[in-house]
């Protein structure tokens, strides 16, 4: 396999800093990407400030990862808030825009529902394959693609309708065992895009340095499965300090070069 990898950060980490704070702490890292979120730093109602974003990372050799939108397929009756979602994300030359899988888990999600999600994520993709950025759907619980199964029916389903700019996240559920998040990390490779990294037990969240082994295993899970590149992104730092991610940044670096 032939994949490459980049590190960077989730800008929701720090929601209590401004955006120039993450740039400015991002220096003492070799972190080279950000997901910006468009909860706080980078509003899908000001494009603006995601020009000026851009250009102060420009300054500091660092790109934008993705655009993190809080999105939920299925659940808008605006269509106009994709349009804006899509602006932002093109003034922040995102490759990707990360949406969410509805509102529901998947074991309670009706059909009709679940056909409204299709139909979401079809009519944003299109609109997003125009400006070549891809549409990357959350993992995460109590959304459609809570499970490896029900993420590759939906994926696929979507893939099969022209869907061909539809991809997944991955992040470990705190709630699986190690060797199940394993599994499911496998059976959503050929679907990957970014990876959101953390050490969670449960609610308690710790340095990465206490999973590092784990971490080193999901990565090599994903460098036998898959040729496409990755961005690492650190998520949610221990005591959400900035010392914590220089430090766990550290340990990124190492994981992906060994």
């Amino acid at each position: 396999m032939s994949n490459k990898f980049r590190t960077g950060l989730v800008s929701v980490t720090f929601r209590q800093y401004a955006y120039k704070n993450i740039i400015k702490n991002l220096k003492f890292t070799d972190l080279s990407c950000v997901e910006w979120g468009s909860d706080i730093h980078a509003p899908y109602d000001n494009p603006e400030k995601a020009d000026l974003i851009v250009r102060e990372m420009a300054e500091n050799n660092l790109v934008t990862a993705s655009y993190g939108s809080y999105y939920r397929l299925g659940k808008s009756n605006e269509p106009e808030i994709f349009d804006m979602i899509l602006k932002t994300a093109v003034n922040l030359a995102a490759p990707g825009i990360r949406v969410w899988g509805g509102t529901e888990g998947s074991a309670s999600l009706d059909a009709q529902s679940r056909e409204n999600i299709i139909r979401d994520i079809l009519n944003i993709a299109g609109k997003a394959e125009k400006e070549n950025i891809k549409i990357s759907v959350e993992y995460h619980q109590n959304t459609l693609t809570d499970t490896a199964e029900s993420a590759l029916d939906f994926i696929k389903e979507a893939r099969n309708q022209g869907g061909d700019n539809i991809y997944l996240y991955w992040q470990p559920n705190q709630d699986l065992s190690f060797d199940e998040n394993k599994r499911a990390l496998i059976k959503i490779c050929p679907y990957l895009t970014n990876i959101h990294v953390f050490a969670w037990e449960k609610a308690v969240r710790l340095a990465l340095s206490e999973h590092k082994e784990i971490w080193a295993s999901y990565i090599k899970i994903i460098k036998e499965n898959s040729e496409a590149n990755h961005d690492l992104l650190l998520e949610f730092v221990k005591d959400d300090c900035f010392e914590q991610m220089i430090e766990d940044a550290k340990v990124l670096s190492e994981l992906i070069n060994n």
